[in-house]
């Protein structure tokens, strides 16, 4: 019997970050060979988006703007995580009691119909 073991892969928080200037104000970042986020320059500074599209913040600096990717507890995407998540569970809450409210209703008004 042959036993053949394979070296576990990289994890991508340990994967370093490389950076590519595509055009003018416009940088890429790439880790473990997939995409990762980028950096635009706009009119008083820089703005990340992460590989998802989703603005990470806007920066004066450049370096600021390229570390700001480093890190998923980064502040900004922390508060944002936790006010979608307050916003899902709050509509989730509500969207529950209506169809609880509802279907009571409609429990007790069946006998009568």
């Amino acid at each position: 019997m042959t036993v053949i073991s394979a070296a576990p892969p990289a994890s991508l928080s340990s994967a370093r970050v490389f950076w590519a200037k595509v055009d003018a104000g416009f940088w890429v970042a790439h880790r473990g060979g997939e995409y990762f986020g980028c950096v635009d320059a706009v009119a008083g500074g820089f703005v990340t988006r992460d590989a998802h599209g989703v603005p990470v913040g806007r920066y004066e600096t450049l370096a600021t703007a390229k570390s700001s990717l480093q890190s998923t507890t980064h502040p900004a995407n922390v508060s944002r995580r936790r006010r979608r998540d307050r916003a899902t569970l709050t509509a989730a809450t509500i969207v529950g009691g209506t169809a609880l409210a509802l279907g009571l209703t409609a429990g007790a008004l069946a006998p009568y119909l």
